[in-house]
């Protein structure tokens, strides 16, 4: 699969996402893991070209795989918020002693 400048402003893409898509990958990318990785640390839309750009059958994959990923982001996460919010009552608490 190749995306191309043409096909994103086919689609409508927003011209900061696609000066951004161009100033990266110039008029066109081939889908590859290398380029997926450099897109999405751009800061390239990858749920919006999921929506436009593959097929109904390669979109639920990628689904099923994007809800993997935040099934172990909140596993890994969880904690560490639950700490946080914890630390932010007795902050509350504490400052709330003050006369």
């Amino acid at each position: 699969m190749k995306i191309t400048i043409a096909q994103l402003k086919k689609l409508e893409a927003c011209s900061d996402q696609v000066a951004l898509f161009e100033k990266i990958f110039g008029a066109s990318a081939k889908v590859t893991l290398e380029n997926c990785l450099i897109a999405a640390e751009a800061g390239l839309d990858i749920d919006w070209a999921s929506q436009r750009l593959l097929t109904s059958r390669q979109r639920a994959a990628y689904l099923a795989a994007e809800a993997s990923a935040w099934a172990a982001y909140k596993a890994a996460t969880g904690p560490a918020w639950a700490d946080y919010e914890t630390a932010r009552a007795q902050a509350f608490f504490e400052a709330s002693q003050i006369n």
